[in-house]
């Protein structure tokens, strides 16, 4: 309902007004009433209405003054001047001061209901814009967060060119507040453990450490955290005079703290670089160091800088053999991973490898095969039966040969990849149709999201969303929108005309959104579709 506040200085035209118009059917409510501008004056702070209905000539303060007064206060209201034919110059002054329209005395109950209809939809369109800028305004603070993540990640990942580096005052914006020009990167690690019982238990275990990091983190430098896609801590930690010696001891001080939680992580910390935009080689560093841990043990708070003494930094398998090794596997040749294993097996005799850096490399190629793995949406438990990751660890380093350790990688890799691609067809079909079933389960919960679609089949989000759109050519969200706008016509065709409940039914809390929604499917809005049915 929309408020109408009536003001003219004759108390029977107000009060036939008042009873001339099906006022509550037209969408109205008679808010209040004031006999002259200064008394409506007073009212409005009060009542505040939505529309005003003014007479031109009043005494003490005439609908002009009145008006001016109002639109000085910032008054959100729709004025709609009431003025007789001697008035009329004074109705155009009003109009040119923004009011909405102006209605003759005596008053054509036609022209003035028109009038009223006419403004009821412009207030109705403002509002719902109002409402639609909220509800962004809402979206943007929501996802401050997760842009903070991305942009934290874009620049680990070195995905973000020099040029392209945000300034300091989008960086702030984001709640990023580094003291540069020097910096370097942390890796904090939960260490794995074979009895956590649940995965909440993991997760208030990250949130802790992740508590404890930061704050122990905050007490010496200015640092920006994140998690990265491998779901490890990292913080970026800035200095203005390049003065890190005391980011070891403070490691430390965190892997202390941590040990009083029932878990323990390992910490890595990448060298020092000269700019923001250098920080993704300090974050590398800091993850090559972290890989200490598989021949070192956990718990433990690893540097670069003493990493490359003992030429771990030298790695046998540099990112390069990494993307090389993930390229043959996708693509799936047999001869060409063969090939590829020749080389790599060539370059680790020639360089006289030690047994240290031989377990490291054969670590990283178990984990460049979990991520194959995970792209597909599989594990080592589907490839492997009941073989897991911290049993290919045990093995790895059971090894005793520089043969015996390449036979085994290569028949891991060939296995992995003819799993893989001998599923994946039917792996992507089933899939779809297991997504398609869970939304014709739960598309009445208004706060279904595709997060708990991609937890229901088992898949990462991002891979679903593009193997749904690879394979139907329409996204998720766009099939969800289509499933529930189907449901409301099939309600609405059963002879359901309440569009508030249906909207809840199909998951819309908003009746307004739902509308837009259907008349961007079917063409006309649903108020228009009921009564078509009628």
């Amino acid at each position: 309902m929309y408020k109408v506040l009536i003001v003219d200085d004759e108390y029977y035209f107000r009060q036939a007004l008042k009873i001339s118009l099906p006022w509550t059917e037209l969408g109205f409510q008679i808010a209040g009433e004031a006999k002259n501008g200064a008394e409506a004056l007073a009212l409005l702070p009060e009542l505040k209405p939505d529309v005003v209905l003014v007479d031109m000539n009043m005494p003490i303060m005439d609908g002009i003054e009145f008006i001016q007064k109002a639109k000085q206060r910032g008054q959100d209201t729709k004025f709609m001047v009431l003025s007789g034919h001697s008035e009329f110059v004074y109705a155009r002054q009003a109009v040119h001061l923004g009011v909405f329209d102006y209605v003759l005395k005596p008053i054509n109950e036609g022209e003035l209901r028109g009038s009223l209809l006419d403004m009821k939809e412009q207030l109705r369109t403002e509002r719902l814009g109002r409402m639609e800028l909220e509800d962004l305004r809402k979206q943007a603070i929501e996802s401050l967060p997760v842009l903070k993540e991305q942009a934290l990640n874009g620049l680990l990942q070195g995905s973000v060119h020099a040029a392209a580096m945000p300034g300091q005052d989008r960086l702030a914006y984001l709640g990023i507040r580094l003291e540069g020009p020097y910096y370097a990167a942390v890796v904090v690690d939960l260490d794995p453990r074979d009895d956590w019982n649940r995965e909440e238990d993991l997760l208030a275990s990250k949130a802790a450490v992740q508590e404890i990091a930061q704050r122990e983190a905050e007490r010496a430098y200015a640092y920006a955290a994140c998690r990265d896609y491998e779901d490890r801590l990292v913080l970026i930690v800035g200095s203005p005079d390049g003065a890190f010696a005391g980011l070891e001891p403070l490691c430390r001080e965190i892997r202390d703290r941590i040990r009083d939680l029932p878990c323990s992580a390992t910490i890595g910390i990448g060298g020092v670089c000269r700019s923001l935009s250098s920080i993704s080689g300090s974050y590398k560093e800091a993850l090559l160091a972290l890989k200490r841990r598989f021949v070192r043990g956990g718990g433990e708070v690893f540097a670069y800088a003493a990493a490359s003494e003992t030429g771990l930094s030298a790695s046998l398998f540099p990112v390069e053999k990494r993307s090389g090794l993930l390229m043959c596997m996708r693509v799936g040749n047999p001869s060409e991973t063969e090939a590829w294993l020749a080389d790599f097996f060539g370059h680790v005799r020639a360089r006289q490898a030690s047994i240290e850096m031989l377990l490291l490399a054969g670590m990283e190629i178990v984990s460049t095969c979990v991520e194959f793995l995970a792209e597909a949406s599989q594990s080592f438990e589907d490839v492997f039966g009941h073989t897991t990751q911290p049993d290919m660890l045990q093995h790895v380093q059971q090894m005793k040969t520089l043969g015996e350790l390449e036979d085994w990688i290569r028949a891991l890799i060939l296995k992995v990849m003819d799993h893989v691609h001998r599923r994946k067809p039917n792996r992507s079909a089933k899939v779809i149709e297991e997504v398609k079933a869970y939304i014709a389960r739960h598309y009445g919960n208004e706060e279904l999201r595709i997060e708990d679609i991609a937890k229901s089949v088992h898949m990462n989000y991002n891979h679903l969303c593009f193997v749904f759109k690879k394979e139907t050519t329409v996204t998720i969200n766009d099939y969800l929108t289509e499933t529930r706008i189907m449901k409301a016509k099939e309600l609405f065709d059963r002879g359901e005309t309440v569009i508030q409940s249906v909207a809840a039914r199909v998951g819309y809390a908003d009746a307004n959104y739902f509308g837009k929604c259907f008349k961007k499917y079917m063409g006309i809005p649903p108020s228009r579709y009921v009564n078509q049915m009628g």
